[in-house]
C-alpha cells in the first residue's frame, strides 16, 4: 500500500478527503462514498451503511423515472454512479469544487462506460455553468457545511429546479456555539455549519417548500458505533493490515461519534419548488 500523508488530513479540506480517498481504496480495493454510515442492520458492512444513507435519502422522492438529476458537492463521484447504476433516471451531473475528485469521478465514469453520467467542476454557490428550470431533482449530501455562503447555494437550488422539482439536503448543523480556537481550525478546514433556524430562514427567503425535515443523528451514530464489525469484516477479506490506517479511522469515527454528540446533528431537509 502507498505511503498515505495522513498527519496533514487535520489541516486543509482537500488533504482530507484526498486522503480519504486513498484510505478507503486501500481497504476496499475501488473507491468509496464519502459520507457518514446509516444503520440499518447489525450485519451490514460499512459500504453498505454507506448506501443506506443513500437510499433513505432517494427514497423521499415522489417520482425518479426519467428525470434528471444534479448531485452538487458529488465527492468522488460513486454516489452519482451508484444512483445511475440502482435507479431508473434519465441522466445524472454531478459538481464538485475539488479538481481531484471530479478527476476520480471521470476516471470511474469512464471505466464504467457510463454514458448518462457526466461530472464537473464548479461552485455550489455559482453553478452558473447549469441552466436556470433545468433540473428534476437536486442532492446534496454531506457537502453543503463547507459552503461560506449557503444563502447562495440555496438560490442557486431554486433558480437551476425546475417548477415542481424536488431537493434533498443531507447536512451535518450545529446545536452549540465554537471556542475561539475551534472556529480557527473551522475555517482551516472550510467548515461553516449552519443552525436549523438558519437553514429554515433561507428556505423562507429563498421561496422554497420545505416539505420535510428528518432528525437521525441517532442513527448515524450507530452506523459509526458499527466500525468494530466494519474492522473484523476488513481483516477476514485480508485488508486494513496497516495500523496507521487503522489508527486513522478510528480518530475519525470516534471524533465524529463526540461531535454529533454534544454539538452537532445530522439532519436532511426534504423540499421543492
Amino acid at each position: 500500500m502507498a505511503k498515505l500523508s495522513l498527519t496533514k488530513t487535520a489541516f486543509t479540506t482537500g488533504n482530507y478527503y484526498k486522503s480519504m480517498n486513498e484510505a478507503l481504496k486501500s481497504i476496499n480495493g475501488d473507491y468509496h462514498m464519502l459520507h457518514y454510515p446509516f444503520y440499518k442492520d447489525m450485519d451490514d458492512s460499512f459500504s453498505q451503511a454507506q448506501k443506506n444513507l443513500i437510499e433513505y435519502c432517494i427514497e423521499k422522492f415522489s417520482l425518479l423515472k426519467d428525470k434528471d438529476l444534479l448531485d452538487i458537492g458529488c465527492g468522488n463521484g460513486v454516489v452519482a454512479l451508484y444512483v445511475s447504476d440502482n435507479h431508473p433516471i434519465n441522466s445524472v451531473t454531478g459538481v464538485d469544487l475539488n479538481a481531484n475528485n471530479v478527476k476520480i469521478a471521470n476516471e470511474e465514469k469512464k471505466k464504467r462506460n457510463k454514458n448518462n453520467v457526466n461530472f464537473l467542476e464548479g461552485d455550489a454557490q455559482n453553478l452558473s455553468h447549469i441552466e436556470s428550470n433545468s433540473i428534476d431533482i437536486i442532492i446534496n449530501i454531506e457537502s453543503a457545511f463547507h459552503y461560506p455562503h449557503k444563502d447562495l447555494f440555496i438560490d442557486e437550488i431554486h433558480r437551476i429546479l425546475k417548477p415542481g422539482g424536488q431537493f434533498i439536503i443531507a447536512d451535518i448543523l450545529t446545536t452549540k456555539k465554537e471556542s475561539t480556537l475551534l472556529k480557527s481550525w473551522k475555517r482551516k478546514m472550510n467548515f461553516h455549519h449552519w443552525s436549523f433556524d438558519k437553514y429554515q430562514d433561507a428556505f423562507n427567503r429563498s421561496h422554497l417548500n420545505l416539505c420535510e425535515h428528518d432528525d437521525i443523528t441517532d442513527k448515524v451514530i450507530l452506523g459509526f458505533k458499527m466500525y468494530k464489525n466494519y474492522f473484523n469484516k476488513f481483516s477476514k477479506n485480508g485488508h486494513l493490515r496497516n495500523p496507521i490506517l487503522k489508527l486513522f479511522f478510528i480518530i475519525n469515527v470516534k471524533l465524529n461519534i463526540r461531535l454529533l454528540k454534544r454539538k452537532r446533528r445530522y439532519y436532511i431537509f426534504l423540499g421543492e419548488k
